[in-house]
């Protein structure tokens, strides 16, 4: 059940510490895990407010991808943007806090206006992505306790069980062979923040007059901490060609904090290893699952030229 217009009202205006004048609701534009509303706010001075409801409590009427259960936690992106990325000063949606009604949560967020990446091609933009990334991974991982993910060595060993579960018997079989060596090259690389869900479709663009582009990524519910190569993996899936993705790594790694920045041999041969994992999470995401026709993508094939790819 939606949250009530009163209810709203009062949360909104111990949030923003001003009295609402009118609110509007209509179902946000795209499609999205939870169920998500456009408000716009106004005041009796001052311009108006574009917001976004999330409810992180339950699936939304229009879900593309169930997540498994072991993934869900109302408060992971609530504590992402409140305790992680506001205090690292990263340029994400503001979020002005929660509402709790009857063991639900709603987020209250910046509305951004913008464009997803995906359906931009120029190279600049994505270039400028690829540099936005590297800032978030140049912030370590937070030294205390979290409820964000862990993107370590018992996740990567239950990804490799779940997609052997769901796919046919033996097509993995050549991706088993080399997964602990995928485990130990992953583990070894630097941990820092992790978006956890750096795919096109989630990253925002707001284009500025004689300015770069500004990058807002969105949808921080799988936000964790592990190898920030993982995020670049999700950039960088699909049918790109060796050398735009090479570029685009290489992007990436020249924007890295100098004392982060690894020799371009061994990003490239890092990011091989991340993508695998990448496919072999999709592989085994959920059986309730199968991505939209525009996003549809052939993990297996990918999986196992990878690990062809990849060994000794």
């Amino acid at each position: 059940m939606p949250v009530g217009d009163a209810t709203l009202r009062a949360a909104l205006q111990d949030a923003l510490q001003r009295p609402v004048r009118t609110l509007t609701r209509r179902a946000h534009l795209y499609g999205s895990s939870h169920a998500i509303e456009d408000v716009a706010v106004t005041f009796d001075d001052g311009p108006p407010l574009a917001l976004v409801l999330k409810d992180v409590s339950a699936p939304g009427p229009h879900a593309q991808a169930a997540k498994p259960l072991s993934l869900r936690d109302p408060d992971r992106e609530l504590q992402a943007y409140v305790d992680v990325l506001g205090p690292a000063g990263l340029d994400v949606p503001v979020c002005y806090g929660a509402l709790a009604e009857a063991g639900r949560r709603w987020l209250i967020l910046e509305a951004v206006d913008g464009v997803p990446l995906w359906q931009l091609a120029e190279d600049a933009i994505w270039d400028e992505t690829a540099r936005w990334l590297a800032g978030l991974h140049g912030h370590p991982a937070p030294s205390r306790s979290l409820r964000l993910l862990r993107y370590d060595v018992p996740c990567f060993r239950n990804a490799l069980a779940r997609a052997v579960a769901l796919t046919p018997t033996g097509a993995l079989d050549g991706v088993a062979d080399i997964w602990e060596r995928v485990v130990a090259r992953l583990t070894a690389w630097p941990r820092s923040i992790v978006h956890g869900d750096f795919y096109p479709s989630n990253i925002l663009v707001q284009r500025r007059a004689a300015a770069t582009p500004r990058i807002r990524p969105v949808d921080w519910e799988l936000a964790g901490t592990g190898p920030g190569l993982l995020d670049l993996a999700a950039l960088t899936a699909g049918s790109w060609s060796a050398a735009e993705r090479e570029r685009l790594t290489l992007t990436y790694g020249r924007a890295l904090p100098a004392a982060l920045r690894p020799a371009p041999a061994d990003l490239l041969d890092a990011l091989a290893h991340c993508r695998l994992f990448v496919a072999v999470q999709w592989l085994g995401w959920s059986r309730d699952w199968t991505a939209p026709p525009e996003h549809a993508h052939d993990w297996l094939g990918e999986a196992t030229a990878l690990a062809w790819e990849l060994a000794p």
